[in-house]
């Protein structure tokens, strides 16, 4: 399932926007519309590296992709190498109650139910709830860590009504031969309809770019190494962020929507599965 995540959370989470009003109480209105992720290397989803220099991998800027999957649905991937081992960025992603801390937007982030599995596959879901700006936005999420498989995987949990339509994503930690790690973020997203459409990329982007550069922040604090030298980097990217989510949240009070999705528009324009 993340975060890791800080982030224009609301105007860039990784889903529609559906509902008004999370409710344990209350199953989601369906059983997912996108394929979710499966645990598996990121080369069966053709996430790769191609020839970016390592130098750029490990300067602390993530290495971004943004692929159409069809039906207005983007797929955002965000690369980077961190220098810790595998237990130390695992321990950070899979750190839920701590998120408030350490990523930005997150407002709280409860689990409410654990699972250990055979093979030592861990489920978590967890409440979330973000904000951007003046707005706020709570959803159910069930993540699936499966340390055998360097991966996890995430998506709603769909016996709980959320203020999200749907969402999947996947995290993969690659260990590198030389004591560094390899981290892969991807998550199949569409934009809220009241983001201006010179601005979405540009969102997507941002919040790609926050998914992982988070983790190599606090690996680092971890680890105990300097990270002073990124930190004028993730200050203007924070700058960036706080501007685009005013402007966009300025678009949304003059169009006067609160919502971009209605249960009419999904019978107009019902979403097929992405895939991998």
């Amino acid at each position: 399932m993340p975060s890791n995540h800080p982030l224009l959370l609301l105007a860039l989470a990784p889903a529609v926007a559906y509902a008004r009003g999370a409710d344990a109480s209350q199953p989601h209105p369906h059983r997912g519309t996108l394929t979710p992720y499966k645990a598996q290397p990121p080369s069966k989803y053709g996430l790769d590296v191609g020839n970016v220099p390592l130098k750029q991998l490990r300067s602390g800027k993530p290495v971004l992709r943004l692929v159409e999957v069809g039906n207005g649905f983007k797929r955002t991937v965000s690369i980077q190498d961190v220098q810790a081992p595998p237990s130390v960025v695992w321990s950070r992603i899979m750190d839920l109650p701590k998120y408030p801390k350490m990523v930005e937007g997150c407002v709280s982030c409860v689990p409410y139910k654990r699972e250990k599995r055979v093979g030592g596959t861990q489920v978590v879901y967890a409440k979330y709830k973000i904000r951007a700006a003046a707005l706020a936005m709570e959803y159910f999420m069930k993540h699936t860590f499966e340390p055998g498989k360097n991966c996890m995987t995430f998506h709603l949990d769909y016996d709980r009504l959320s203020e999200l339509f749907d969402t999947v994503g996947y995290w993969y930690v690659e260990k590198l031969s030389d004591g560094w790690c390899r981290v892969y973020y991807s998550t199949d997203s569409a934009v809220p309809a009241w983001v201006p459409g010179f601005m979405k990329d540009s969102l997507v982007k941002l919040a790609a770019a926050r998914s992982t550069s988070w983790v190599d922040v606090e690996c680092q604090k971890e680890m105990g190494l300097d990270s002073k030298s990124r930190g004028g980097w993730f200050s203007q990217l924070r700058r960036i962020a706080k501007l685009t989510a005013s402007a966009a949240v300025a678009g949304w009070l003059l169009r006067g929507r609160t919502m971009p999705w209605s249960r009419a528009d999904l019978r107009g324009k019902r979403v097929s599965p992405a895939r991998g």
